[in-house]
């Protein structure tokens, strides 16, 4: 007993990162002054507020809340808080209705920080996946250190990734199937995005193909010249084993260049040069122009995102034509917004963009209007004074 008090006695009460999750998941029980408005009956109601995960992660990572800041001053939790290096199980703490199968999770690696809350200084705690060994990395110093130095740790950071036997199994079945000499009639292309996932992954998911292919099935034309770097060629029998048990796929043992997106390609790019062409012949006309009778405005933002699509930036064209954030409704007429991004282009450009994407408003910076000449100024002059005789 005496034993066990020494570490209370020296840095306070023991806390575990279990009782921080407790903490944390702990159902909140809202009455009194702190009753929620219910939408149905709109009425104050007593209740219970609680949060659980809906997902698990591959790699869980908690961060411990070990900086205080009140309004005069801030400091720092140096509480311990103790952690397993093996077997951390959130399955307390998972929604009833969620997919995670896997729900147990080793230590990856830890965050200490070493000094107060107004200064300090970071180091690491890693293992090495492949030896088991752990780490300590210091700036630019590497050492080698036992799991009871990172047991003692004072964690900032902690990361933990799902650990799963079954996985493991599984990865072994795979590469037994592999090296089997019968050969296959058939050889089957699988993403190797996926294909490092199962190797890495306690819960991969489906296979997922579409990283290389287009939706019509066939292979992208922008993607063609690459595609080996894409994907991993395996037996029949090794995909027959991985898609009855993740499903996915679709499954895939020739290739072939997509005509559609072909087509698609190249009208995308006669659409864009026949676009841009105009607006530099237009923006063309508009600036020899000496005293150009109307000046529109345009949104920079709007002219931004078209100008990317046009030089190939974006694959998306913009949607309608934007000068809502440039306008300012007065006397009810929509005048400009004073320091508003804003371009100014011709009437003939404006024209040319609003029957392409639609949008508005109209905003004009300049509109001239036409006196009357000396001629026919004289002759309504003699109208009017003819008129006043009769």
């Amino acid at each position: 007993f005496v034993v066990s008090c020494i570490p209370t006695w020296f840095w306070g009460p023991m806390v575990t990162l279990e009782d921080c999750f407790a903490a944390f998941f702990a159902a909140d029980e809202l009455k009194g002054d702190n009753m929620y408005s219910c939408e149905r009956c709109k009425k104050l109601r007593n209740g219970v507020k609680y949060c659980k995960v809906l997902k698990l992660p591959e790699i869980l990572c908690i961060h411990l809340k070990r900086f205080r800041h009140e309004v005069m001053y801030s400091f720092k939790i140096g509480s311990h808080v103790s952690f397993p290096l093996e077997g951390l199980n959130m399955q307390p703490f998972l929604a009833k209705d969620s997919p995670s199968q896997v729900t147990t999770y080793d230590l990856l690696s830890v965050i200490c920080h070493h000094g107060t809350a107004g200064s300090g200084h970071y180091i690491a705690y890693c293992q090495n996946v492949i030896n088991g060994q752990w780490y300590e990395f210091d700036d630019q110093y590497v050492t080698e250190v036992h799991e009871t130095v990172v047991q003692n740790a004072e964690a900032y950071v902690l990361f933990y990734r799902k650990s799963s036997e079954e996985s493991v199994r599984e990865r072994q079945k795979v590469v037994a199937l592999a090296s089997m000499k019968e050969p296959s009639l058939l050889q089957f292309y699988i993403s190797r995005e996926w294909l490092n996932k199962f190797n890495t992954f306690a819960e991969p998911g489906p296979i997922s193909n579409h990283t290389f292919l287009c939706q019509h099935g066939g292979i992208p034309p922008n993607k063609y010249q690459y595609i080996d770097d894409l994907v991993v060629i395996v037996p029949q029998n090794v995909w027959e084993y991985l898609y009855n048990r993740f499903g996915g796929g679709p499954a895939v043992n020739h290739f072939y260049m997509c005509a559609i997106c072909q087509v698609e390609i190249e009208a995308l790019a006669k659409r864009r040069k026949m676009e841009i062409d105009t607006f530099i012949k237009l923006n063309k006309e508009f600036q020899a122009e000496e005293a150009p009778t109307v000046i529109l405005c345009i949104s920079m933002q709007w002219f931004r995102e078209w100008e990317s699509f046009v030089k190939g930036k974006d694959n998306e064209p913009p949607g309608p034509v934007d000068n809502s954030k440039i306008g300012v409704m007065k006397g009810g007429h929509i005048q400009l917004k004073q320091g508003a991004d804003y371009g100014q282009i011709s009437e003939e450009t404006w024209q040319y963009l609003l029957g392409i994407y639609g949008g508005g408003p109209e905003i004009a910076v300049r509109q001239t209007v036409t006196l009357p000449d000396s001629d026919s100024l004289h002759g309504e002059r003699k109208i009017e004074a003819e008129t006043r005789a009769l």
